[in-house]
């Protein structure tokens, strides 16, 4: 009965798995001089990385953008008044205007040629006093001999391939319509846009800008940049129909108002040119001009009180943004976090070098197959 427990499939396994985990460990344990000399050589290669890693400073502001509490203070009997004198002051669509541009649509704006466009003309100050725009600060960045290799073996590498689908798409003169961008202009923005992201806390509702750069000082500009043109951006967007209209009414507002002060000195001359009259067709006449001045006053009234509330709305509707963490200089690096490269590059050394001990017969016996094949 004892002999049968011992040779049980349970008590087979058991023995199997130990039999597996004692050949790794002497596997393991054979190569330990192979395994320590990678451990060096990866050890080495983080220290590289880690010292000749360019250093990184990160700035960041955070702020939460505000409305005021959209209302529908149209007048629609003010509306339907002024349709009789073939005014449409479309109601509906002045409601509409209340439309909230979501947060989540910030780093679509940010992500466009045209926003980084803008901030490549802008003016950046250095420590020492002196001035250079975005545009020329990237530019000195890259000037430098790695990127100059780089950008030597992508032009004639990948670059050969597009080459001649450019000359045909590039040359010749473009509409004024159309936003052309050239190469350079074009990869400029591509270097600018790492240097900035955009990130949104969907459940506390604050948006947070960010700016790397090896500069600690230039990082804290271009958050204040970022967030400048961004803010610009949105209340353009926000309040771009409300002041189409108010410019609309305040049209219709001065044409309506010259036509009832004619109309009302028209009335005046009649009624003193006619003082001692008094017939029926005095009488009608009179009626008709004071009828038509009531209605012209009216629409008058309608259209100053229209004008009146989209310069309330255009106040209202533009956007605040509450700054609860305002950019600072950073005084510690973001990059590189050299303890965590070193740390990285040891165990990876560690992991490659036992995966290498683990399955070297097995590679060894699957390209011996391959050969008698």
């Amino acid at each position: 009965m004892h002999e049968d427990n011992n040779n049980s499939p349970l008590n087979i396994r058991e023995e199997s798995i130990d039999d597996i985990i004692i050949s790794i460990l002497n596997k393991i344990w054979k190569g330990r001089n192979l395994i320590k000399n990678t451990i060096i050589i990866f050890f080495i290669i983080g220290c590289a990385k880690a010292l000749l890693s360019p250093i990184v400073y990160e700035s960041q502001t955070t702020f939460i953008p505000q409305t005021s509490d959209q209302n529908s203070s149209n007048n629609k009997g003010y509306a339907q008044l002024a349709s009789l004198a073939g005014i449409n002051l479309n109601a509906e669509s002045i409601s509409s205007l209340d439309n909230y541009i979501s947060p989540l649509l910030y780093y679509k704006i940010t992500e466009s040629d045209e926003f980084s466009l803008d901030i490549l003309n802008e003016e950046l100050t250095f420590i020492d006093g002196s001035k250079s725009t975005v545009k020329e600060y990237i530019l000195s960045m890259s000037n430098n001999i790695l990127a100059k290799i780089i950008g030597f073996i992508k032009k004639y590498t990948i670059g050969l391939f597009s080459q001649d689908l450019k000359n045909e798409t590039h040359d010749g003169n473009f509409p004024s319509e159309y936003n052309f961008i050239n190469d350079d202009d074009y990869n400029i923005i591509k270097a600018f846009q790492k240097k900035f992201t955009i990130e949104l806390n969907k459940k506390e509702g604050y948006v947070k800008v960010l700016a790397y750069d090896r500069d600690a000082f230039i990082s804290t500009q271009l958050v204040k940049l970022v967030t400048k043109n961004l803010q610009s951006r949105i209340i353009s967007l926000r309040t771009n129909k409300i002041k189409e209209q108010l410019e609309y009414t305040e049209v219709l507002y001065k044409q309506k108002r010259d036509e009832f002060e004619k109309l009302q000195m028209t009335l005046a001359e009649f009624k003193d040119s006619n003082k001692s009259i008094s017939t029926s067709v005095f009488l009608s006449k009179l009626q008709m001009l004071q009828s038509e001045f009531d209605l012209q006053k009216s629409i008058l009234t309608s259209l100053a009180s229209e004008f009146n509330n989209n310069k309330i709305k255009l106040n209202k509707d533009t956007p605040i943004f509450s700054v609860i963490d305002e950019v600072s200089v950073p005084n510690v690096r973001s990059e590189p976090r050299r303890k965590i490269i070193v740390i990285t590059y040891l165990i990876a050394g560690i992991f490659l070098s036992i995966l290498y001990l683990l399955t070297k017969e097995t590679f060894i016996e699957l390209i011996r197959k391959i050969k008698k094949v």
